[in-house]
C-alpha cells in the first residue's frame, strides 16, 4: 500500500490522496497533483517527492507551512504520524511500511530518536531547481538541510556525529551523509554542519543560532573555516598572495540605528564601509531580491586586486552581511560558485523578518533640501503630525493607518533629501516602525475575519469583511487592495 495523505481538518476531510508518484504538487491550482480548495492555499504550496522509499515535503509558498506545530523550513523528510498544516488545511502523513527502516537501523534507535529526518538528495534537488518557480514561490536554490535540532529537547546535549547510509538504485553511487554538531562554548553560540557527498555535488552547511542570530548558508565541501572572532566568520581556501583562493566573510553587528533605517539607504552606508575595506572599491551594481523569503539587496564589486559579490540584509536591529571574494585571475571560475552560496542563505527562527524600507528622496526632495532646508524641515514637521495624528485615530476610519504609514514614508524621504539625515529622522522612523507594524497586523486580523467566514459558510460576514478590508487598502493598485476585492466580487450581495 502507498504512503498517503489524509486530510484531518478542512476541506475534503476525510479523505486521503495516495502518494503514486515520484514528484507531486498540492495546491490550489486545477493542475495541482492533490488539488485543495482552501483560499488559505497557494497555487503551489506544497512540492512532495518520493525517492528511493523515502518521501520528502517542502514549502513553496510564502503564506509557510507548519509541520507537527513547527514551520516548515527546507526539504524535510516525513515520517508515518507527521502532521502537515498549510491554510485552513491539516493532514496526516500515514505509510504502510516505515520509512527509512535501513537508515534507522544504521544509526541506532537512541539516535533515531532524537532526530529521524533525513536530507534529500543534492542531485535531484538541484536539477527540479532549474524548472521555473511560481510567482509564489520563496525559494531560490538548493535547499538542503534538516530540521534544525532542538537542544531543549536534549538537555544534556552534547557535540556527536551521525553517519546515514541508504542504498540507491542501480547505476548510482551510494549516498553517504555525515552529520557532526559542534557546540562552540566560548563564543556563546553553535554550529551545525551538515555534509553530503555524490557524484553532482558536496556541500557543507552552516547553521549559526545564538540568541541573537539564526540563519543558515551552503558552502563548498572542501572550505575550511579559516577564522571565527566575533561579528566576523571566514570561511575559503588557499592563502592570499598565491595565484588562486577563496574566501566567503560572514559579517554580523547589531545597533538600534539598523531598526530604523531603511534597506535601500542601509546598504548605501555599508558602502563605505565597503570603501575602506577595499582599495580602489566599485560597485559594479545592487539589486534587492528575494532569497528563501528573506529580503537582501545583491550587489557585486570590483577592487584593486580582487572581485567579489555579496548579500547584504537587515533584520530588527541586527545586520548580516555575506560577502565572497577571490582574486581577479581567478574570480570567473568561482563566480558560479559564489552565486550559489549566497542562493542559499536562509534566515531561521518563526518570526519574518523585520525592517523597514523605503522610496528614496527624489530630484525635487533633494532640491528642496539644498534650496531651502528650511521648508524641508516645515514639511517633514508637517507630513509627522499629519501621520502621528492618523495614527492616534487609527480606528475612527478604516485607512487611517494606511495613510499614517503614507505620511511617515514621505516624512523619511525628505528627511535623508538633504547630505545630512535631519535630527528628526530616528522619530519618524520610528513612526514609520511603528504604524507600519500596526498597519500589518490590522489586515492580517481583517484576512483572517474574511477566510474565517468564508470558511464556517457566513457568506454575508464575509461579503462585509472582504469590504471593509478594501476600504482599509484605498489604493486599488495594492495587492491587499485586490486580494479583498477579488473575494468581495466572489461573494452574492447580502439580500
Amino acid at each position: 500500500m502507498p504512503a498517503s495523505l489524509n486530510i484531518l481538518e478542512g476541506t475534503g476531510k476525510g479523505t486521503s490522496k495516495p502518494l503514486t508518484a515520484t514528484l507531486m504538487i498540492v495546491g490550489r491550482s486545477k493542475n495541482a497533483d492533490f488539488q485543495l480548495d482552501d483560499p488559505m492555499i497557494s497555487r503551489r504550496h506544497l512540492e512532495i517527492r518520493v525517492e528511493a522509499g523515502d518521501v520528502f515535503v517542502e514549502n513553496l509558498s510564502a503564506h509557510g507551512s507548519r509541520l507537527n506545530g513547527n514551520p516548515l523550513v527546507g526539504v524535510v523528510s516525513l515520517n508515518a504520524g507527521d502532521v502537515i498544516e498549510i491554510g485552513n488545511t491539516r493532514m496526516r502523513f500515514d505509510d504502510a511500511s516505515p520509512v527509512g527502516s535501513e537508515t534507522m537501523n544504521s544509526i541506532g534507535a537512541s539516535e533515531a530518536e532524537i532526530d529521524g529526518t533525513r536530507i534529500a538528495d543534492p542531485a535531484a534537488q538541484s536539477s527540479r531547481r532549474k524548472e521555473a518557480a511560481e510567482p509564489d514561490a520563496t525559494h531560490a536554490m538548493v535547499d538542503d538541510r534538516t530540521r534544525m535540532l532542538n537542544a531543549a529537547e536534549v538537555p544534556h546535549w552534547v557535540a556527536q556525529e551521525k553517519i546515514s547510509r541508504k542504498a540507491t538504485s542501480k547505476g548510482r553511487t551510494g549516498l553517504v551523509l555525515l552529520l557532526v554538531i559542534v557546540l562552540a562554548v566560548g563564543g556563546g553560540y553553535w554550529f551545525t554542519y551538515v555534509r553530503g557527498a555524490n557524484q553532482n555535488a558536496a556541500v557543507g552547511t552552516l547553521e549559526y543560532n545564538d540568541s541573537l542570530y539564526k540563519f543558515t548558508l551552503e558552502y563548498p565541501l572542501e572550505w575550511e573555516k579559516l577564522s571565527d572572532e566575533t561579528g566576523k566568520i571566514v570561511f575559503g581556501f588557499g592563502a592570499k598572495g598565491t595565484a588562486q583562493w577563496a574566501r566567503l566573510k560572514i559579517y554580523t553587528d547589531r545597533a538600534a540605528d539598523h531598526e530604523i533605517t531603511g534597506m535601500t539607504d542601509g546598504f548605501l552606508q555599508y558602502e563605505e564601509i565597503l570603501r575602506k575595506r577595499y582599495e580602489n572599491f566599485a560597485l559594479l551594481g545592487r539589486k534587492e531580491m528575494k532569497v528563501h523569503a528573506a529580503t537582501v539587496v545583491f550587489f557585486a564589486f570590483t577592487a584593486k586586486s580582487v572581485q567579489g559579490k555579496g548579500i547584504y540584509l537587515l533584520n530588527g536591529d541586527a545586520r548580516v552581511v555575506a560577502e565572497c571574494v577571490s582574486p581577479n585571475a581567478c574570480y570567473q571560475q568561482y563566480a558560479s560558485t559564489y552565486s550559489s552560496v549566497l542562493q542559499s542563505f536562509a534566515l531561521g527562527g518563526a518570526e519574518p523578518q523585520q525592517f523597514i524600507d523605503f522610496s528614496l528622496p527624489d530630484a525635487g526632495m533633494q532640491q528642496l533640501a539644498l534650496a531651502n532646508p528650511n521648508e524641508l524641515t516645515r514639511q517633514v514637521t508637517e507630513h509627522s503630525r499629519r501621520a502621528e495624528m492618523l495614527l492616534t485615530s487609527k480606528d475612527v476610519k478604516p485607512d487611517n493607518l494606511f495613510l499614517a504609514v503614507k505620511e511617515y514614508k514621505v516624512a523619511s524621504q525628505l528627511a535623508v533629501a538633504g547630505p545630512q539625515r535631519l535630527p528628526m529622522y530616528p522619530a519618524v522612523a520610528q513612526g514609520l516602525a511603528q504604524a507600519t507594524l500596526l498597519f500589518k497586523q490590522s489586515i492580517q486580523h481583517q484576512r483572517f475575519e474574511v477566510y474565517s467566514a468564508i470558511k464556517q459558510g457566513d457568506k454575508e460576514r464575509a461579503y462585509w469583511a472582504a469590504n471593509k478590508m478594501m476600504q482599509m487598502v484605498p489604493d486599488k493598485t495594492d495587492p491587499v487592495y485586490q486580494e479583498a476585492s477579488k473575494v468581495f466580487r466572489s461573494l452574492p450581495p447580502p439580500q
